[in-house]
């Protein structure tokens, strides 16, 4: 782990191997313990960069927490780094990061991995707003250990994930509740759906049979990326880095492989 000063703040983040620099993005509430099934066998081969978002782990807590800053931040972590472009994979929240990166600074993607995330977070229906508006009152009752208890059975389901039911809770449930709200709030006026076509890096989309999103609506706006195709995992749920780890490390290895065939 080390420290590195971006934009006016302290970021944490992991940086191991060496090679082809890979750069792993989390979700809402997470850290990179969420990559944790990734780090050992990504970096055999690549140099891999894991950072706590601004406001996440243990990096420093400063507002904005807007996807646009996220994006920033990153650009300006891999500079700090001295690297010039890199693979990014984005799960859930850190895909949309990681589309806004491919955006803002197209020449620093070599490649995209979008892993049950979307291209926009505006509630736009009711599920949406059920969804936004459950997390907001369970934060502000509960705190976000309660958005915790209520995500981690969603996401792990099963009796025979009770280890990592108990480690997501335990890990989340130390995301500050300001932090997490003000997240929250930004993200649901984030989208760039419009914006899908003048993404120039290949992309993989990938989506768990048992997302918040279903892999119709995934194979919908991954059709309008170019170079993008639409893989799914099935029987996995939102945090497929968690419970599918050996499936969603073959598909991702053979992706980046595959771009140097």
């Amino acid at each position: 782990m080390q420290s590195i000063s971006i934009n006016g703040i302290r970021i944490i983040c992991v940086d191991i191997g060496k090679g082809a620099p890979l750069l792993l993005l989390h979700g809402l509430g997470g850290s990179h313990d969420d990559w944790r099934m990734q780090i050992p066998e990504f970096a055999a081969k690549y140099r891999v960069i894991v950072p706590d978002l601004r406001g996440f782990g243990a990096s420093e807590r400063r507002e904005p927490f807007t996807i646009q800053r996220h994006a920033r931040d990153m650009m300006a972590l891999l500079s700090a780094l001295a690297i010039e472009s890199a693979h990014v994979v984005g799960l859930s929240m850190g895909g949309a990061v990681a589309i806004e990166l491919a955006l803002r600074a197209p020449q620093a993607v070599a490649s995209l991995v979008l892993v049950n995330t979307a291209p926009g977070f505006t509630l736009t229906n009711w599920q949406r707003r059920r969804m936004a508006w459950l997390r907001v009152l369970l934060a502000l009752v509960l705190g976000v250990g309660g958005v915790a208890r209520v995500s981690g059975q969603g996401a792990f389901p099963a009796r025979s994930q009770g280890r990592l039911r108990k480690r997501f809770i335990r890990r989340a449930s130390q995301t500050s509740r300001w932090v997490y709200l003000a997240t929250l709030r930004t993200l649901t006026r984030w989208n760039a759906e419009s914006r899908l076509g003048v993404i120039r890096a290949p992309t993989l989309v990938i989506g768990a049979q048992h997302d918040f999103t279903t892999s119709e609506e995934k194979r919908r706006w991954c059709a309008r990326i170019p170079h993008a195709r639409f893989v799914e995992i099935s029987g996995s749920h939102h945090h497929t880095e968690l419970d599918s780890p050996e499936r969603l490390n073959r598909v991702i290895q053979a992706f980046l492989t595959g771009l140097s065939d």
